[in-house]
C-alpha cells in the first residue's frame, strides 16, 4: 500500500480541477493530515519546503502508484529522469492524520525545489484557510 500527502490544488477541498478529480477517482481519501514543513505561495499553487513547522493537507491511499504517479508527476513538473530541471521532487516523508491518532504514514510528498525566499509564506501552513 502506498500513500500520498497533498497540500494544494490536489486537495478535495480545493476548487475541483481535472487533476484533483483524477486523484479522487483513483485513490481513497483517508482524512486531513499534517507534515513538517513550510508552505509558500509560488503562484496560484503552493510549494512545500522542509522545516520543523506544520503544513496541513490531505492523505490518500493509492493502489496503483505507477499509474497515478505517471500522471501526477507531469502535473507537479517532476521528471524522475531529470530531477535537476524539475520544479518539484517526490520523496517519502512521515505524515500524521490530524484526527488525534498517533499513527504516522510513510507517504509520498511533492517538495518544491527551486528558490523560494522571495515568495510569501502561508503563516498557518494551510493553502486553504479555514
Amino acid at each position: 500500500m502506498e500513500y500520498l500527502f497533498v497540500y494544494g490544488t490536489l486537495m478535495q477541498k480545493c476548487t475541483r480541477n481535472e487533476w484533483s478529480a483524477f486523484l479522487l477517482k483513483n485513490a481513497r481519501y483517508l482524512g486531513e493530515a499534517k507534515i513538517r514543513g513550510d508552505l509558500y505561495k509560488v503562484d496560484y499553487y503552493p510549494g512545500l519546503i522542509k522545516s520543523e513547522n506544520w503544513v496541513y493537507g490531505e492523505l490518500f491511499e493509492i493502489q496503483d502508484s505507477s499509474y497515478i504517479f505517471h500522471y501526477l508527476d507531469q502535473y507537479e513538473d517532476y521528471r524522475p529522469n531529470d530531477p535537476e530541471n524539475s520544479l518539484y521532487t517526490r520523496e517519502k516523508s512521515e505524515v500524521w492524520l490530524t484526527d488525534n491518532s498517533v499513527k504516522s504514514f510513510s507517504s509520498w510528498v511533492y517538495y518544491y525545489k527551486k528558490p523560494f525566499r522571495q515568495f510569501e509564506k502561508y503563516p498557518k501552513g494551510r493553502f486553504i484557510e479555514e
